[in-house]
């Protein structure tokens, strides 16, 4: 296996690029979903979350549901608590929602102007868990003030540009991925190869969210992709001196040796 070396395709390295709607989830029509769907939303509170002081100290556990009403393009029309549990928990489930970026129908009139339901979840036992896993945000970037106004910028529009933070940055991106990516057994059994394309957010934080695939590739190659580039920590995109929320693609080939074709 330590023969397989992946290539990461790119013009310039990434591409980064404006919103796009596309997914490889399936959706029944007249109705709409989170980009990503579930897996992702969870991804987003396990990354995101911000346990309220109060409501940590007082053991408040349970669901805030939030109520959203879209446009027929996806678009959020407004939002509000539909399930209340507590002052402090309720904020910072709308906080996280504001985040979530949705998938219209080919018939979006059909789901728009009905209630849709998200739920966050607050259990200061997994938010433990949630804690020691998250990425250590050291880097000078993160001491600049967060922008608030929720707006995702394409790249053209950002002073600074989005970068992981590993040596040499999106120059050292392939060498990362080579030395980093285990080849899923299963494609490698059965000669499976080509590129995963990846669309996700980079927020303020240096978290990931609103990931979706936009070529797949089958074997557990996704999978793998999606771990790889969640592997790594994410300095945010920069604008008027701000920490801001920026779209970015990364498409990651896998190659076989010639001697597993």
């Amino acid at each position: 296996m330590n023969a397989i070396r992946p290539t990461l395709l790119l013009p310039a390295l990434v591409t980064l690029c404006t919103l796009g709607l596309s997914t490889t989830h399936a959706q029944t029509e007249g109705t709409c979903m989170t980009v990503g769907g579930k897996p992702v939303l969870d991804k987003l509170f396990e990354q995101e979350l911000q346990y309220p002081a109060v409501a940590l100290e007082a053991g408040i556990k349970g669901e805030v549901v939030i109520t959203i009403h879209l446009l027929p393009d996806g678009v959020v029309k407004d939002m509000a608590v539909g399930r209340s549990l507590s002052p402090e928990c309720d904020a910072e489930a709308l906080r996280l929602i504001r985040m979530v970026r949705w998938k219209p129908t080919t018939a979006g009139e059909l789901c728009a102007g009905k209630d849709h339901y998200l739920a966050v979840p607050f259990d200061p036992a997994k938010y433990k868990r949630w804690t020691k896993g998250r990425h250590a945000r050291t880097n000078a970037v993160f001491q600049l003030p967060a922008d608030t106004a929720n707006t995702v910028y394409p790249a053209k529009q950002l002073d600074v540009l989005v970068a992981p933070e590993i040596p040499n940055g999106m120059q050292g991106l392939p060498r990362y991925i080579a030395d980093h990516m285990k080849y899923p057994p299963e494609a490698y059994r059965y000669s499976i190869d080509g590129t995963v394309r990846l669309e996700f957010v980079v927020e303020p934080s240096g978290t990931l969210s609103n990931m979706q695939v936009i070529e797949d590739v089958g074997g557990g190659c996704t999978d793998e992709a999606m771990r790889l580039i969640h592997r790594m920590t994410w300095l945010p995109g920069q604008k008027a001196g701000k920490r801001v929320r920026s779209i970015l693609q990364v498409s990651i080939r896998f190659d076989l040796p010639k001697e597993a074709r």
